[in-house]
């Protein structure tokens, strides 16, 4: 693991260490506490996690390395100030804080963004590639793979997008609700799912039920999101219910899709 990698990892630590002060204070109602304990658990350590697992993991499967290194350091001090900066403004309720924490979260979101770009684009090609594992159909999962991380990418500048135009009065409160589903839902989980879909597989020998079904559970995912977000911005029940219903629906079909590679048939 890089030292940048390690850096992301060791942040993560320390700001789940500070949610998890925060979650007592949280449980009595104490002004601030809840939303700092969320901010620093899903912007703090969920996201400091995933993203070390991605810069020790995507130049692997991409075999090619990243050409501007500096930039994960910047990467790594934004999130990290802007994590810390907008847990402790959310907790003493100093708006102008959040925001510049918020600001500085969405910049470091673009960077990581760039940096996926970066290596794909003008990463210096390494000498070879992983074999890949010999599972019929693999090379399409991990195709499918590759887009739900890609997609995830894009959700998390998206969610603090929107929780900073919010935050600055541009768009609706409902937003901010919107944007932290989007950010578990579309952020985390597409995370998630994109790389069950690389790794399971090659850790285990055995194969996932095939690209068909990967594609179906993304396509349901990405219409669950699409219903999801807007209709808990706009407060549109009848929408969120069906959106709620299509994401029960590809989380079952994420499960049905893993389950072999599992070695459990």
């Amino acid at each position: 693991m890089t030292p940048a990698s390690r850096g992301f990892v060791g942040g993560a630590l320390a700001l789940l260490l500070a949610a998890a002060l925060l979650s007592q204070p949280g449980l009595l109602a104490v002004s601030g506490a809840w939303p700092a304990m969320i901010q620093l658990t899903l912007f703090g350590w969920v996201t400091g996690m995933i993203v070390a697992v991605n810069y020790h993991t995507m130049p692997v499967f991409a075999a090619r390395d990243f050409p501007h290194p500096r930039l994960i350091w910047l990467h790594l001090g934004a999130w990290l100030a802007g994590a810390a900066l907008a847990g402790a403004s959310l907790l003493l309720g100093w708006d102008r804080g959040v925001a510049l924490g918020l600001a500085a979260q969405l910049c470091a979101a673009l960077i990581f963004v760039a940096n996926a770009l970066l290596l794909i684009l003008r990463g210096r090609p390494r000498a070879s590639r992983p074999p890949a594992p010999p599972i019929a159909g693999q090379p399409l999962v991990d195709r499918a793979g590759t887009r739900a991380t890609s997609s995830a990418g894009l959700a998390l500048p998206l969610a603090l997008g929107l929780l900073l135009a919010a935050r600055l009065g541009w768009i609706g409160g409902g937003w901010v609700l919107a944007a932290e589903h989007l950010a578990t839902l579309g952020w985390v989980m597409l995370m998630i799912v994109g790389v069950a879909y690389h790794v399971l597989p090659r850790f285990s020998g055995r194969g996932t039920r095939g690209p068909r079904w990967a594609a179906a559970q993304l396509a349901c995912h990405y219409a669950a999101l699409g219903l999801i977000v807007p209709a808990l911005a706009l407060g549109w029940g009848g929408l969120f219910a069906l959106g709620g219903l299509l994401m029960s629906l590809a989380l079952a079909l994420f499960a049905w899709t893993i389950w072999p590679a599992l070695g459990w048939r």
